[in-house]
């Protein structure tokens, strides 16, 4: 594989390069629905926790 960029791109590059960052970002929003719904109830216990102690 060449480091030189290439002087024409088909369609075909692109829509590669498109649907591999596409991938990324599903990727990527899935994790932050994960890791928010665990944040969500990190925040319901640390609040409970509070309204426990005097």
């Amino acid at each position: 594989m060449t480091t030189t960029p290439k002087r024409c791109y088909s369609v075909e590059d692109f829509s590669d390069l498109i649907n591999s960052r596409l991938q990324k970002l599903e990727r990527r929003k899935e994790a932050q629905q994960q890791y928010g719904s665990l944040l969500a109830v990190l925040r319901q216990q640390i609040d409970s926790y509070r309204q426990r102690r005097p």
